[in-house]
């Protein structure tokens, strides 16, 4: 393979030949039929293609839902004390705001308040503290979502205590046992077949929302909203949208959050991210405009403020704690700017097989937004990345992987290291004593050369069809957005045009941007950060990666090409 502009190799998905013939059959475009074959080798395509209310599986075939329902039943007729502790981020506040939901409407017995840790006093999980101050304050149920399942002395204090404990999880390493002494509600245990392994927290909390409101003369109604929070919880936290529940959480939710009404504070929130102001809310402003400002309390102050926000029913105040919110997410924003630049100085221009900077929390090594900043670097220097805030004897840091090295297993590798730790095969999180920086350091890049090298680190950009410019029109792009919801697992479709030429009277470098449109039909073509390869895009035909969508703005649409490379 010839390397790219960026240089990349660009490999294109397979796709079964007598599956694109059968897809043809149903009236799709060549492109459109040879794009869903690679995502899905079987299946009805009228069932993938229009994902519905029916595709959210029964609850009871989640292991241990049955006797989930039987406890929190017992604790409204007991009339018992029930605490919700969640994790800070969008999938945990999601899921904090569903139960509270769920919970406060199958009865008026139990007493029911929540929890959400905050990062700066208590860090990531299900911690002992909260377990003995739950003791203290006499809970008799804590239900928790999106931690838990690792969280093995904190259940077992809790139990000590004579406090039960529901877990609502997904972050199960495999080879991992949970908590012996709890209710699991958990796909990926090896007890569970439920159909959709791939649940994020906030929909395992849909599940048990579902299964609470069995019998309830409203509940489709009342699931319907909440997945208006599911939705934006499983983009947010990259789980695969592959399944055909995680696809009707997304398409269901999107229709939910376009159909409104809304309460006072999701309308706040939504006017705060600029929606429902005459486009569309799609997938995207799910995972970048609404997800950041969620995100953004747990970062930089406290999570419990977007709760309070999204169970507000004033509209004047929550309009003022959406602003603040917003202003949150701005101050997040200059943060992240400032720790990408000096991160990829630290980096040097030969970065290491598994790239490590640090620096201290007082020199404005913001623990809440090293996340942030090592996707940035993972992206840039095509590097597992590991950013790290430095408070004291000990560090946090959090990384980002390229698809070729499995970040918890990296992580796995340097475990005498480390304090705690966890995640996903993209993204993890851990605490390790800062004395021991160097050493992790080495050994996370000698757990590359030995796991792929050179290999796992080649910049590849899989694509799902080739096709000549002239096939660039509204039909395809209407085509190839009924694959969505995009996200995780399911991205937008990536094409190559071949031979493209510009438009040169069009063609122009503005700042970051270079937009031009390709001759020969009606697409813009734009790219971002790539000024300096205007004069080889003027030169000739060029091939050209991308993306194509439909730009809305102000009223008007256009058919563009977002570009993501060129040969």
């Amino acid at each position: 393979m010839t390397p790219s502009i960026s240089g990349a190799h660009w490999l294109l998905a397979p796709a079964p030949a007598a599956r694109v013939e059968a897809l043809l059959a149903h009236g799709l475009t060549p492109v459109a039929a040879r794009c869903l074959a690679a995502r899905w080798a079987d299946g009805d395509p009228a069932e993938l293609l229009t994902p519905t209310f029916e595709h959210l599986h029964d609850p009871t075939k989640m292991h241990n839902m049955l006797p989930a329902l039987d406890r929190l039943r017992q604790a409204e007729r007991d009339r018992e004390h029930v605490r919700i502790i969640t994790d800070y981020d969008v999938d945990g506040t999601t899921s904090s705001l569903i139960l509270q939901a769920a919970l406060g409407l199958i009865g008026g017995g139990a007493a029911i308040d929540y929890h959400i840790p905050n990062r700066f006093d208590e860090g990531y999980g299900f911690s002992v503290k909260a377990a003995e101050k739950a003791v203290a304050d006499g809970v008799k149920l804590i239900v928790t979502a999106d931690i838990g399942v690792r969280d093995h002395a904190a259940v077992q204090v809790a139990r000590n205590g004579g406090v039960d404990v529901l877990i609502c999880d997904h972050h199960l390493p495999a080879g991992a046992d949970v908590p012996p002494d709890a209710v699991v509600l958990c796909p990926p245990q090896k007890a569970c077949h439920y159909p959709n392994r791939s649940l994020a927290a906030c929909g395992v909390s849909l599940k048990l929302a579902q299964g609470l409101l069995g019998d309830h003369p409203k509940r489709d109604a009342i699931v319907r909203s909440m997945l208006k929070l599911a939705a934006i919880g499983t983009v947010a936290d990259l789980v695969p949208l592959s399944t055909l529940e995680n696809r009707a959480i997304v398409a269901l939710g999107l229709r939910e959050l376009n159909r409104g009404p809304h309460h006072p504070g999701l309308q706040a929130l939504l006017d705060a991210a600029g929606l429902n102001k005459g486009a569309a809310v799609r997938e995207n402003d799910l995972g970048y405009r609404i997800g950041p400002r969620i995100n953004a309390a747990g970062r930089l102050a406290d999570a419990k403020m977007v709760v309070e926000l999204l169970n507000c029913r004033d509209p004047g105040r929550a309009s003022a704690m959406a602003k603040e919110i917003d202003q949150l997410n701005t101050e997040r924003k200059e943060i992240q700017r400032r720790l990408v630049d000096q991160a990829l100085e630290a980096a040097g221009s030969e970065p290491p097989e598994f790239v490590v900077v640090s620096g201290t929390e007082a020199e404005g090594w913001h623990r809440g937004v090293v996340g942030i900043v090592a996707s940035r670097l993972k992206d840039d220097l095509y590097r597992p990345s590991a950013v790290v805030s430095i408070q004291g004897e000990l560090a946090v840091g959090s990384v980002r992987s390229v698809p070729g090295v499995h970040a918890v297993e990296a992580l796995d590798s340097v475990s005498d290291l480390l304090v705690k730790y966890g995640g996903h095969p993209a993204a993890a999180g851990f605490t390790v004593p800062a004395a021991k920086l160097d050493e992790l350091s080495e050994r996370l890049a000698a757990f590359v050369r030995d796991h792929g090298g050179d290999d796992a680190l080649q910049r590849t950009y899989r694509y799902d069809a080739d096709l000549d410019a002239h096939e660039l029109t509204e039909r395809l792009e209407y085509e190839l957005s009924a694959l969505g919801p995009f996200g995780m697992g399911n991205p937008r479709p990536r094409l190559v045009v071949r031979g493209a030429e510009m438009s040169w009277v069009d063609l122009k470098a503005s700042g970051r941007l270079l937009k031009a449109r390709i001759k020969g039909t009606r697409c813009d073509a734009v790219w971002w950060d790539a000024a300096e390869h205007k004069e080889r895009l003027e030169s000739g035909p060029v091939d050209l990666l991308g993306k194509l969508e439909i730009n809305e703005w102000n009223g008007r649409r256009q058919l563009q090409l977002q570009i993501t490379d060129a040969r």
